[in-house]
């Protein structure tokens, strides 16, 4: 027995829903399943017949996940027939049956809406279920916030690391500062930086020359400002810099080797200076001590030498004169006593000032004790090379432990080492002995073992060579500082390829994505939003949203996310956003927080284009209400004939009747049957039979068909070639009978229909016009009007119809790989054209071919030398095939002669190319712009389809290309001509 429904559907109107495209089921107030769509049993895997006429749950048993009373299925249904009122479900997951593995189901989301239909007591008749698959959506978002909670982890570690490194800093014995800005202030000093000068002074956060008045106008300061203006490394040895234990104090000398760097930021531009130094102030003037003891030795030894010929000349007089001054023995003899006090004097000095040498080399010796030690201790890797060999004269431990297991000191670096010697290493160390030139290399690759035997790996060191004087101030060594940074490299190059793989995944999201701070500042935005709006994302991020938002959307956009900045909750809403051809579309934002330590940190957020869903749901709404008008009006009059017939004997009035009756019922079997075919074309069933027919012959019945229907007009068979062609005669047909009955119906006031049939000698091509004297269309519709269920605005109440004619026509159009379009004037007419190719069109051969000049059927190419371009001109008609072939040529020509500019003429075009569109814009642009093109002037069609393939074709254009239209060539010639 068959099952009571609260309303039935009539089987027409069953079957319009069963060929709809998306998954529907049609339910009765009692949740007893009427009919069920074609998407939604290839959904379900089930069969009309398991649906049709049984209880929604025994076809689908409750299960918590999918009809739970708390929110599920059931519970929305429940909500529908007690309000009334539509009602739309969260994202719910329900698993599928896996068609490849029946002991497993497929992991599915489902966006699931009930909509109640009322009758005429508006009482609920039946419900429309709709559901959508978004799992893909779903699994996107999961694997998004998988990928964000990575790139968390990665943030900690280069924190880590980063303490890692301040810390080292902190550490180390060296004397290291940070200045930044023009005015070069204090934004980092290590404690050996504060202990070792500055004791009792505040420097950090002030200007140098406020910290250290006393360095104005010194050398210092010049080499300062020259790092930070050139960016060039400079390095100082034994440099004098006077210096102040506090502001006003005593200038003392203090000395220093030290190296200056200059600090850039992730673009190169330089931010600060990095200064590291050692104090070597008691070395140098040990040596200074040292220098001034060897002088004042030189001096007394050339006083002795002096005072000896002094001694010996007066014994030489005494001797002589010793028999005639005898009596002034007495005297010589004091002489004698004097002198030789005098001698004992001298020697006395001379042991003194050795005494002082030899204290003075014994102080230079601690020191340089103590330097060794400094290096011995230091945290940072230090060698000492000597000589033109290179050979390890110290190695501090740090070094060592860079090379464990390795025998260094003493032996030449080459020999310690072998594997640098194919490096560019030696080349720097040679340089540096030679010139003198200090060298730092910063985070350079050096592929090099840690043992003797062990394998070569990729290491990354930061290092300073410098070169060590001997007395003579030749250079007799070099000084190594040296930190191996590969874990710090590798970790960045991870985080780089991190960031990469994550900037990628969000640019390859088809969505908007973006980025807000906790307080909601926008702070980043995905190559979608930048495509879209036209803009870069620096422009973006500082207009913010409410540049591009509807204005009468910004108001309750504003007022939500100001809720779930202050709640931390979601962020959803629906709003217009301005893109760069200056039309709105409809997306759908949301945003979630990341919270770490209970602070939001961010806001996600992605906008999702819906404008097609959006314009879908108004044509279907517009679609559901001409259709039922539509199918109602015949059913409504076939109705009132049948009672009319009932009620009256007379049998001439009866056959009136019928002949209406059946005219309204051939009426319903057309709309019945445009639906049907449109249900084929979607599922790509529509068949065709191709055979050889005489085209002439097929337009003439077709005339003749829609003339006994419209009496009102005559349809003209102006001129019709002879020709036999070879495809879907009735198909065609059904072309020719839509065109026709479209002229008539969109011209009332007129009273003529012109057909023509031309066989273009060209390429044996059939061109058909339909040309009526009627309303006429606007431009901007005239494209649309192919589209299914399109309907102009200004003509959907007055003409009957589904929108469906030339949509099917179309299509019908593309499986002959023919082309249509239209030349119309709003209050002249409109002419509808299509073009049908041959069997066997004739093969297109280049008549002239040349690195400077080409011509064929369809396009001819010069190079204009005096004004360096290339001249394009399209003739007669165009398809695909034709559009990629001249391109190519184009291309071609333009490369081998190396211009960068291009005249392209379409005045002599004929007929519509739109189907080479996306080719054009896709691929040709593309890869003219890798080719080098800048300059590119577009000289109109006089078709207005073709103007519009054109705007179409650039949009988006690359941007490196600058494009403009004109209607005259020489307008485009005199722009070129300026670039």
């Amino acid at each position: 027995m068959p099952i009571q429904h609260s309303s039935a559907l009539p089987p027409e109107m069953l079957r319009v829903f069963e060929t709809l495209p998306h998954p529907y089921l049609i339910l009765s107030k009692e949740l007893y399943i009427l009919t069920a769509s074609d998407a939604y049993t290839q959904l379900t895997g089930k069969s009309r017949a398991e649906l049709r006429e049984k209880y929604l749950f025994d076809v689908f048993p409750k299960i918590p996940d999918w009809s739970s009373e708390e929110g599920g299925i059931a519970f929305s249904l429940e909500q529908v027939i007690q309000t009334g009122k539509p009602h739309h479900l969260p994202v719910t997951r329900f698993d599928i049956p896996n068609p490849d593995d029946e002991n497993n189901l497929l992991e599915r989301y489902w966006d699931t809406a009930h909509t109640p239909i009322f009758d005429q007591d508006n009482d609920i008749c039946y419900i429309i279920h709709h559901t959508q698959d978004v799992t893909e959506r779903v699994l996107a978002e999961r694997n998004l916030k998988a990928s964000l909670e990575k790139e968390r982890k990665t943030a900690e570690r280069a924190e880590q690391l980063s303490r890692q490194m301040e810390k080292l800093f902190n550490e180390m014995p060296a004397q290291i500062a940070i200045v930044t800005g023009p005015d070069l202030i204090y934004a980092f000093i290590n404690p050996q930086y504060e202990k070792e000068l500055f004791p009792g002074r505040r420097v950090l956060g002030k200007p140098l020359l406020l910290a250290l008045p006393e360095v104005a106008g010194q050398p210092i300061w010049d080499a300062l400002q020259r790092v930070y203006k050139t960016g060039e490394t400079y390095a100082g040895n034994e440099i004098c810099i006077p210096l102040a234990k506090e502001i006003g104090g005593k200038l003392e000398d203090h000395y220093f080797n030290f190296v200056y760097q200059a600090i850039r930021d992730e673009k190169g531009k330089i931010t600060g200076v990095l200064s590291f130094k050692y104090e070597i102030t008691e070395l140098v003037l040990a040596k200074k001590r040292l220098e001034q003891n060897k002088g004042e030795l030189l001096v007394l030894n050339e006083g002795l030498a002096y005072a000896n010929e002094e001694i010996q000349a007066t014994s030489e007089e005494i001797q002589s004169a010793n028999e005639e001054l005898s009596a002034t023995n007495e005297e010589l003899f004091q002489a004698q006593q004097n002198l030789l006090k005098l001698n004992d004097e001298l020697e006395e000095r001379v042991e003194l000032r050795t005494i002082e040498l030899f204290t003075a080399q014994a102080e230079a010796t601690g020191q340089h004790e103590r330097l060794k030690r400094f290096f011995m201790q230091a945290p940072a890797g230090i060698c000492v090379l000597d000589g033109p060999d290179f050979v390890f004269e110290l190695v501090n431990p740090p070094y060592q432990q860079l090379f464990p297991g390795r025998k260094l000191t003493g032996k030449p670096l080459m020999d310690a080492l072998p594997e640098l010697r194919s490096q560019l290493i030696g080349d720097i160390l040679k340089n540096v002995y030679e010139t003198g030139e200090t060298y730092e290399g910063k985070e350079l690759l050096v592929p090099m073992a840690y043992t003797d035997d062990g394998p070569i790996e990729d290491r990354y060191f930061n290092f300073i060579y410098q070169a060590r004087h001997d007395a003579e101030h030749k250079v007799d060594g070099i000084m190594v500082f040296v930190f191996e940074v590969t874990e710090t490299v590798l970790t960045r190059q991870k985080e780089k390829e991190n960031e990469a793989r994550f900037r990628f995944l969000l640019n390859a999201i088809p969505q908007q994505v973006w980025t807000a701070r906790s307080n909601g500042s926008l702070d980043y935005v995905n190559e979608v939003v930048c495509d879209d709006f036209g803009q870069n994302a620096e422009d973006i991020i500082r207009h913010g949203w409410q540049a591009f938002i509807h204005p009468d959307d910004q108001q309750s956009c504003l007022k939500k996310w100001l809720i779930s900045l202050r709640t931390g909750r979601e962020y959803m809403v629906e709003f217009r956003l301005k893109f760069q051809d200056g039309q709105y579309h409809w997306h759908l934002a949301r945003a979630v927080p990341m919270v770490e330590n209970g602070q939001i940190i961010l806001w996600l957020g992605t906008n999702t284009n819906i404008n097609i869903q959006k314009n879908n749901e108004q044509k279907k709404d517009e679609f559901l209400s001409i259709a039922s008008h539509e199918l109602k009006t015949p059913l409504t009059s076939i109705k009132a004939f049948n009672q009319l017939m009932l009620r009256i004997n007379d049998p001439e009035k009866q056959k009136d009747f019928l002949q209406k009756s059946a005219a309204h019922v051939l009426r319903l079997e057309i709309l019945i049957n445009d639906l049907l075919d449109v249900s084929r074309i979607n599922a790509g069933k529509i068949e065709y039979n191709m055979e050889t027919f005489n085209f002439r012959e097929m337009l003439a019945d077709s005339i003749e068909g829609v003339q006994h229907t419209a009496p009102s007009h005559r349809i003209i068979l102006e001129h019709a070639d002879d020709l036999q062609y070879t495809g879907d005669r009735f198909r065609l047909e059904q072309v020719v009978n839509n065109l026709l009955t479209n002229a008539i119906k969109y011209s009332p006031d007129a009273d003529k229909v012109i057909v023509n049939c031309i066989v273009r000698r060209e390429d044996n091509s059939l061109i058909i016009s339909v040309q009526d004297f009627g309303i006429g269309i606007e431009e901007k519709n005239l494209t649309r009007l192919f589209e299914r269920y399109y309907r102009v605005d200004n003509t959907a109440m007055r003409f009957e119809g589904l929108g469906l004619g030339l949509f099917i026509s179309a299509e019908i159009l593309r499986r002959h790989k023919g082309s249509f379009w239209i030349e119309s004037k709003p209050g002249v007419g409109s002419t509808f054209f299509f073009r049908l190719l041959p069997d066997t069109p004739l093969k297109k051969e280049p008549i002239i071919q040349g690195d400077y000049l080409y011509q064929d059927s369809t396009l001819k190419l010069s190079y204009n030398e005096e004004n360096a371009r290339i001249d394009a001109d399209w003739i007669g008609f165009q398809n695909l095939e034709s559009i990629q072939e001249g391109c190519q040529q184009i291309l071609e020509m333009m490369v081998k002669n190396k211009v960068y500019k291009i005249l392209d003429d379409n005045t002599h075009l004929l007929g519509n190319w739109s189907e080479a569109v996306d080719w054009v814009s896709q691929e040709w642009f593309p890869a003219m712009a890798k080719a080098g093109l800048r300059y590119f002037a577009w000289v109109d069609s006089h078709s207005i389809f073709s103007q519009l393939s054109a705007r179409k074709s650039a949009d988006p254009l690359p941007r490196n290309i600058d494009i403009n239209f004109f209607s005259e060539v020489s307008a485009a010639e005199a722009w070129l001509n300026e670039k």
